[in-house]
């Protein structure tokens, strides 16, 4: 079995099923399997071959699932781009990857044709959209002219699936390596077993399909015969009009969406409509979101969980211990172990705190990726044996349940006590006046490390420096209170929303801060 084949068999069960919605376009898994075939044929006659890499540089569409399925039923090595990317950034996973291949969008036309210059190693530019212009392949053209059987290419589960690069938090990404084995287990085998998906379903995709969370429920959807309905952009009201016009039961999520969404409920609730599991994931769940969510969305089942691009899916928190739980990420899923380990690597009992590492079989094999692309140093460094580290700190109560206390590299030293960023922002964004914090550490000659914490506040509000460290020393051990506090219009974030540090501690040496309000 390989991703590809997942589709050929929902289309043989059941032909006239909707298996994409997007907008007013509706495609059965017949016409879906059909176009993808043509698709994969034609690309074996553009000496596309098994192992080459192709990059997707999309929109969330129908044409990205083509395209995804058809390069998996022949073996090419799927490289997706985040739509957000462009320039230097753009460039970097293009070459690094080796892709030979590269799918674009119109409107995104422009991104290429800056830095075409520098993509010597595509040997073919195929734009959907529009006429194609300067001599680049048109999709559509694609289909035409080319059989729909079965293409004869064999793919086995060891095989390579996709590279997926990293967000780039602390430097540049690097590219995880999945196998088609890493894609199943994890958006197939758990989804079904854990949190029981069904054929019956109809799954809403509002996140990025760029990204592997956008991918966990598109997998597991084709391979029961799920109909799934693709938003190409997010707006949270018109959500909440699909969810009720193609009675919607599943959705995935990310926090930031979620706030969205119930801060529109005044206008229309979920709770009288077919929705009955929400997943979210993909970055923190602040306390108060969570308690919003269970008021406001009682008859819904939420799932939350940790995973990352590397290790897939980790641990999940159930509705029944959102509130008994309320700072944790959950227990590990069925086939996943993980242990919180020192700095030699050994085991350190519950409730203390250390680096979490995850072991899942051997690595390429069920959820953790088989390594970095080319990148064997690294590869070597970021795993003990099958146990891969994960870089984040936590640790693990007595019944089994994972707490996330800071990412390893963003631990503050101060004064010879570790101090943890995650827990210090968290505090700040629980006060009413404030709508973001992150935390970073400055040099302090007698500490070492001093915090600091950078503040946007919510619109319209108006705060003190003295009033937000007042308001950490009474909540917390009087030595992880920020030492400074600045106010900031915006935190500077990747494409995928994450907080980049590394760029605060540029701003703290260069003072400098530039860039849109992301309020």
């Amino acid at each position: 079995m390989n991703v590809g084949s997942l589709l050929s068999r929902s289309a043989a069960r059941f032909p006239d099923k909707i298996a994409l919605i997007e907008g007013e376009r509706k495609v059965s898994y017949y016409k879906f399997n059909n176009r993808v075939n043509k698709l994969a044929n034609k690309l074996l006659r553009l000496n596309i071959q098994k192992g080459d890499k192709v990059s997707l540089y999309l929109h969330n569409s129908i044409e990205w699932v083509e395209i995804y399925f058809a390069l998996s039923k022949i073996g090419v090595v799927i490289v997706p781009i985040n739509f957000r990317l462009k320039g230097n950034e753009l460039v970097y996973i293009i070459r690094n990857s080796d892709s030979k291949f590269l799918f674009f969008d119109t409107d995104l036309q422009q991104n290429i044709e800056s830095v075409k210059m520098d993509l010597k190693g595509i040997n073919e530019f195929i734009l959907l959209g529009d006429t194609p212009k300067n001599k680049y392949l048109s999709y559509e053209e694609l289909f035409k002219n080319t059989s729909s059987i079965e293409p004869n290419v064999s793919v086995s589960e060891e095989d390579i699936h996709s590279i997926c690069y990293t967000s780039g938090t602390t430097g540049l990404p690097k590219g995880a390596v999945l196998t088609n084995l890493n894609i199943l287990t994890v958006h197939y085998l758990i989804n079904t077993a854990e949190f029981g998906v069904t054929l019956y379903d109809t799954i809403l995709i509002t996140t990025s399909i760029s990204q592997r969370i956008g991918w966990a429920k598109l997998v597991t959807g084709i391979a029961l015969g799920s109909t799934l309905v693709i938003m190409t952009s997010f707006d949270a009201q018109e959500a909440i009009k699909i969810v009720k016009k193609e009675k919607v039961t599943i959705m995935s999520i990310v926090p930031t969406i979620l706030r969205l969404i119930l801060q529109t409920l005044h206008i229309e609730s979920y709770n009288s409509t077919s929705l009955r599991v929400l997943f979210v994931g993909g970055e923190a769940f602040p306390i108060e979101l969570k308690k919003d969510l269970t008021e406001k969305l009682p008859n819904i089942k939420l799932v939350s969980y940790y995973a990352s691009t590397e290790a897939g899916h980790i641990t999940t928190l159930l509705s029944e211990d959102i509130l008994k739980k309320p700072y944790s990420v959950g227990r590990p899923i069925p086939c996943a172990q993980v242990k919180i380990v020192d700095e030699e690597g050994e085991e350190m009992i519950a409730g203390e705190v250390g680096e979490i590492i995850v072991r899942s079989g051997k690595p390429g094999t069920f959820c953790v990726m088989k390594e970095y692309y080319k990148e064997p140093d690294y590869t070597k460094e970021s795993f003990w044996g099958e146990w891969f580290r994960t870089g984040d700190v936590g640790r693990l109560d007595n019944d089994g349940y994972l707490y996330i206390v800071d990412r390893k590299k963003d631990m503050i030293v101060s004064g010879g006590y570790n101090i943890y960023s995650k827990e210090i922002e968290m505090l700040l964004e629980s006060y009413e006046k404030v709508y973001e914090a992150a935390v970073i550490g400055v040099p302090d000659e007698k500490y070492g490390e001093a915090v600091k914490a950078f503040i946007v506040l919510k619109k319209g509000m108006q705060a003190t420096e003295n009033e937000l460290i007042e308001y950490c020393k009474a909540n917390m051990a009087s030595y992880k209170k920020p030492r400074y506090i600045e106010f900031v219009d915006f935190l500077p974030k990747n494409v995928t929303g994450k907080v980049l540090k590394y760029k605060l501690k540029e701003i703290e040496s260069y003072g400098i801060l530039v860039g849109k309000d992301k309020k």
